[in-house]
């Protein structure tokens, strides 16, 4: 185990939505996503994860099963999802959304399952590990996703 030192700078980026990899434990996993009118568009659930999400800049919409709206959500303020809550956000207005994503695994040495409960409509967005890109193209899923 070794302490890792963080410093984060906001991307420039040509996409609606870019993940920033903090890093990862045997146990949990820490990003920043960046978001212009986007966000995680599709209704899912993670069953071996419990999230903690932080709006850091901008606004964020948290909604659950039936559209139903969970959390509006402005910069200094945060969301708790339990494993297996369903969920979706979107960035609000048109200011870009940073939000810290903070995912705390059942089981260590899981990867992050997801259960798509809608259509996928996540779209294009590059991933990249502690501002130098780690995938070139951009893969639809994201490698650390299991299906």
């Amino acid at each position: 185990h070794i302490a890792r030192v963080v410093r984060y700078e906001k991307p420039e980026t040509k996409r609606d939505r870019q993940i920033i990899s903090f890093g990862r434990t045997d146990s949990m996993m820490v990003f920043m996503q960046v978001l212009l009118q986007s966000g995680e568009s599709s209704l899912h659930k993670h069953p071996n994860t419990d999230s903690f999400w932080w709006v850091v800049r901008g606004k964020a919409a948290f909604y659950t099963t039936d559209h139903e709206l969970l959390a509006e959500l402005e910069p200094e303020q945060g969301v708790l999802l339990p494993r297996d809550y369903p969920y979706y956000f979107n960035a609000v207005g048109r200011d870009h959304l940073e939000i810290l994503q903070m995912e705390s695994f059942l089981r260590q040495g899981e990867r992050l399952q997801t259960v798509n409960l809608e259509e996928d409509r996540m779209g294009d967005y590059e991933v990249t590990e502690s501002g130098e890109y780690a995938l070139s193209p951009p893969p639809l899923v994201p490698p650390w996703v299991e299906a």
